[in-house]
């Protein structure tokens, strides 16, 4: 296969970027203009207008390496339906941003190069570019040369260290962006119904500030206008909002029915925040009209000569492959479909906005032609929504070797109930969750709190918020005490893990993890401070490292690998169309009358154990959903 880097240079402007909207609102906006293509390959080099380029048959069956293929893949579709480019199909996508952060490097271009290649990228006359037009921009070489620039680094950087990223993980990578493209269905009625709800007990909030009449204008939020109300009133200003603040709730208590001040304030700050969510569904949602084309280099087997369309009512998304240390995915583009809010919260539950298309989309998927019911209506898909169990603590006894959690879990019992018959003395023939739930939920907050070496004062809150329960800092230390001393082989992990680190000051340290990836520390060493600090990504900012952290990092990734293994399983088999997925929980739309079927292999495959993890007892949950929830 042909192997070419491709670049595009788009006009922006102070208030038209990608720093201000989307990558899909950016391309469909009427300022947009790719006034620029350069591509590079072994032997063949190009700059100049799209519209210019006659040799697209080059590209056909080419795999093209973009250095955000996210953005550069949407551009060259774009493209298309403009009928600048042919209908020509690439054989895929790489994205060569990906890699380097696969590889522990920056992310964007000039940091990735500084590091995998020791060339220093000058990136003024992009800056340069800022508001200016084509004509402006071609009055010497020194756009074209910076463009042609690019994608010759971009085909280097591949050239240089593409056989250091696993075929998988560039397969996970393309996909990663490909299912943001394709987008989430939306339900709009559900959607406004939410908005108009919190758009109201925002309103009703403001009315209870007297200091604002119009919140548009005016500081709903402001400190200093709530103290000038208490003077007034003749009574103190409370001494913090904050939810959890004893001094803010003895205030409440005394003032707040005949001062419903701080009450407002809290419902329109939290109103405010989750209207902004639901205003970038509403605003970001695909009409109809603007349904486009997106590419799908890496489809499943049932669709892979089809291409897909994002119908009416989807939600593109953005989501960053390797964004976080232990390899897992973030939030991008300004959602983060991995954080949305859980459960209804003032009425309103945007998980509950987002439901399964319709045949006439999913046809794409599954192949076959478009079904209706008997009443002429199109059949509607629904969600089979999977998620390991417990997968962490499962990971973490598996690395320590605690045989009698293992053994306890592998029969079937629940993992704190495990957790409390190991180390707590529950040994009741009746299940603990019935007979002892308070006892269960300290037993979770223990198991998901405290093996990472998390202190008392942290696990007062870890408790609360878990568990519900209320430590005092005496209680709180006795039970990490206990934790500690009743799993001495997580403290052994810890120790060992730290020790390790800490010998290898003045270099790198590294852990190999049970899929054979490796987690890289960079440039260890004792800060003047007197803890040990390196770099998780190359020439990045220093950070404090310690052996619980280094714990969480090895127990993190190595369910991160497990998961990725699932996903491109999922994926290939060609169960249904993954439409996200939300830390170790998957989501997939497939026919209605299919989805008992799909619900059994996709939670077989789920609950598989690889080669690499044998011992760990894997398992998984899967439910058949007309929404999407958790």
């Amino acid at each position: 296969m042909s192997v070419f880097a491709i670049d595009f240079e788009t006009f922006y402007d102070r208030g038209y970027s990608l720093k201000k909207m989307d990558a899909w609102s950016y391309v469909h906006h009427p300022k947009f203009d790719a006034y620029l293509m350069s591509i590079y390959g072994d032997d063949f080099q190009w700059v100049g207008h799209p519209k210019d380029f006659q040799c697209w048959e080059k590209l056909e069956g080419a795999l093209l390496l973009a250095h955000n293929a996210a953005f550069d893949s949407l551009v060259f579709k774009r493209l298309q339906e403009q009928k600048i480019i042919p209908p020509i199909q690439p054989g895929g996508w790489r994205c060569t941003a990906s890699m380097a952060v696969y590889l522990q490097a920056p992310r964007n271009l000039k940091g990735a190069c500084k590091e995998l290649l020791g060339i220093e990228v000058d990136k003024t006359q992009r800056s340069k570019a800022c508001g200016q037009t084509t004509g402006d921009l071609f009055k010497d070489n020194a756009m074209t040369d910076y463009a042609l620039e690019d994608a010759r680094l971009c085909f280097l950087l591949w050239e240089k260290h593409h056989h250091l990223w696993p075929r998988d993980e560039q397969v996970l990578a393309t996909l990663t962006f490909e299912w943001g493209q394709q987008g989430i269905h939306v339900d709009f009625q559900t959607l406004e119904k939410c908005i108009q709800t919190l758009e109201k007990q925002r309103f009703d909030a403001v009315q209870l500030l007297p200091w604002v009449d119009d919140f548009n204008e005016d500081t709903p939020l402001s400190h200093r206008q709530l103290a000038l109300e208490c003077r007034k009133a003749g009574i103190p200003a409370p001494a913090s909002l904050a939810m959890d603040s004893p001094l803010c709730e003895q205030w409440e208590e005394k003032y707040g029915d005949e001062y419903p001040w701080v009450n407002a304030m809290r419902i329109f700050r939290r109103t405010n925040m989750l209207l902004s969510r639901f205003y970038t569904v509403r605003n970001r949602v695909v009409p109809v009209s603007q349904a486009s084309s997106l590419p799908c280099s890496e489809s499943a087997p049932s669709s892979s000569s089809k291409q897909r369309k994002t119908a009416a009512g989807r939600f593109p998304y953005g989501m960053k492959y390797f964004g976080a240390v232990p390899g897992r995915w973030s939030g991008d583009a300004g959602f983060n479909v991995q954080n949305m809010p859980r459960g209804e919260l003032f009425g309103a539950d945007l998980r509950k906005c987002f439901i399964p298309s319709d045949l006439s989309y999913c046809e794409s998927a599954f192949g076959g032609d478009k079904r209706s019911d008997p009443t002429g209506e199109r059949q509607r898909c629904v969600f089979v929504i999977s998620d390991l169990s417990q997968i962490e603590p499962r990971i973490l006894a598996w690395l320590i070797d605690d045989h009698e959690f293992l053994s306890l879990v592998q029969d079937g019992v629940d993992v704190y109930e495990a957790h409390a018959r190991a180390t707590m003395g529950y040994s009741d023939a009746e299940p603990l969750k019935e007979k002892d739930p308070e006892m269960r939920s300290l037993a979770k907050a223990r198991v998901l709190g405290l093996g990472y070496g998390c202190g008392p004062k942290k696990f007062m809150t870890v408790a609360k918020n878990l568990g519900g329960i209320e430590l005092s800092f005496a209680e709180a230390k006795q039970t990490v005490a206990d934790f500690r001393a009743k799993n001495p082989k997580i403290s052994r992990l810890w120790n060992r893990l730290d020790r390790d680190f800490k010998r290898s000051a003045g270099g790198d340290y590294s852990i190999e993890l049970p899929s054979g990836r490796c987690l890289n520390y960079f440039d260890v060493h004792k800060t003047p401070r007197g803890y040990f600090a390196a770099r998780t990504v190359r020439g990045g900012r220093e950070r404090s490292v310690y052996g619980g952290l280094l714990c969480e990092n090895l127990v993190q990734a190595t369910a991160r690998d497990l998961f990725a293994e699932h996903l491109l399983e999922i994926h290939r088999s060609g169960i249904g169309r993954i439409v996200f997925h939300v830390h170790d929980e998957v989501i997939v739309e497939v026919p209605k009358e299919q989805a008992e079927g799909a619900k059994k292999q996709i939670l077989k495959i789920m609950q598989t154990t690889p080669e690499w993890l044998s011992g760990c007892p894997v398992d998984a949950e899967a439910g058949i959903f007309n929404r999407y929830t958790k």
